[in-house]
């Protein structure tokens, strides 16, 4: 067994995963009763997926496309596929990766890569989308495109920029998928065109956020933070950037335990939606004392004398992110080493303050 960090695109992605590659068989046995999980094989664009399963069976004759965690299953499959790119005359190294599925959801999957596969993207096709949108979709695509195929990535690019692309003509309720990834030896020499099915849906229009709970900024104020106003497309980014800046001036306010819960509300017959906001702001906090270690006492005097949000004052959860910004820009912190400089936050929930910790860990 040899272990492999990868620097491709995919495990950049997935940096949050353990990587590592298996080559032949491991003496661990397979633990019964355990929850499989999905096998993705990410860049097997030579193959259907009945050869990729019907190779993996010689190995695993009840394979059905998952694996358990454990056990030697990932490792027999590593092997069946090392063999069947073998029968192309393929690299046979496949790169393993345990992915837990990122976000607050345990969501794992197992996925296989050939590595050293040169497999770009030579076109990306979007089924059933709106003629107006093809041309903004196909924008999105070029991050894709000329690049070395992988179905996690296209994953990640339609779930990210491609819905997104929907979202902001008011296609709030759009999905889509990877449909297919074929080689095409006529149009595309060889390479790869991605087909992605679409469900727009409808394009909803706004007809305004309903805010409930909001006590320290008054309605039109936060109304005025979407700006959209009833009758316009509902653009989807615009609904995110007016709820983040109301959060923003929340946080500016002091109200570190501000939760902000949407619950869009669609009226299909009238292509229009109603955003409901419940807002539970909580206490609003003062800061408390500014804590600077690991810094010589010149240092520490210099950062004290820079930091003008006083003892107090109405806590501003901004200020922190400016504070940093504003020392690398006056050459005080060089960004090589702003990564060093680790804020904490000390909430004491009976003073209703915030102490601020800056501590230079090297």
């Amino acid at each position: 067994m040899r272990s492999y960090i990868s620097k491709s695109p995919l495990a950049l992605l997935l940096a949050a995963s353990f990587i590592f590659v298996l080559f032949g068989t491991s003496g661990s046995a397979e633990i019964a009763g355990q929850q499989t999980i999905p096998c993705v094989f990410d860049n097997f664009v030579w193959f259907k997926d009945q050869e990729i399963i019907n190779e993996i069976r010689n190995d695993l004759p009840t394979f059905d496309g998952t694996a358990p965690e454990t056990g030697d299953s990932v490792n027999k499959i590593l092997v069946a596929l090392g063999r069947l790119l073998q029968k192309k005359n393929l690299p046979k190294e496949v790169e393993y990766i345990f992915f837990s599925g990122g976000g607050p959801q345990y969501r794992p999957e197992h996925i296989f890569v050939a590595r050293d596969a040169k497999i770009p993207v030579c076109k990306v096709i979007f089924q059933n989308s709106p003629p107006p949108l093809e041309k903004e979709l196909q924008q999105a695509a070029q991050a894709l495109i000329k690049k070395d195929f992988s179905k996690v990535i296209t994953r990640s690019f339609i779930d990210g920029s491609a819905i997104q692309s929907y979202r902001k003509y008011g296609y709030l309720r759009a999905a889509a998928r990877l449909l297919s990834a074929e080689m095409d030896h006529q149009s595309c020499g060889g390479n790869v065109v991605v087909k992605i099915a679409a469900e727009p849906g409808i394009a909803y229009v706004w007809k305004g956020a309903v805010w409930t709970g909001a006590r320290a900024l008054p309605s039109q104020s936060l109304d005025a933070a979407i700006e959209l106003k009833p009758g316009d497309l509902a653009d989807g980014l615009k609904i995110d950037a007016g709820l983040q800046a109301a959060l923003i001036v929340y946080r500016k306010l002091g109200y570190v335990d501000l939760q902000i819960t949407p619950k869009p509300v669609f009226d299909d017959a009238n292509r229009q939606i109603t955003l409901n906001v419940a807002i539970t702001e909580g206490s609003q906090f003062r800061m408390g004392e500014l804590i600077v270690k690991g810094f010589q006492e010149q240092s520490v005097a210099l950062l004290k004398q820079r930091w003008t949000l006083k003892t107090g004052a109405v806590y501003d959860a901004t200020y922190i992110d400016d504070f940093m910004r504003k020392l690398i820009d006056d050459k005080l912190l060089p960004p090589e080493m702003a990564r060093f400089l680790k804020p904490e936050f000390k909430l004491d929930r009976q003073k209703m303050t915030v102490d601020v910790i800056l501590d230079f860990k090297v």
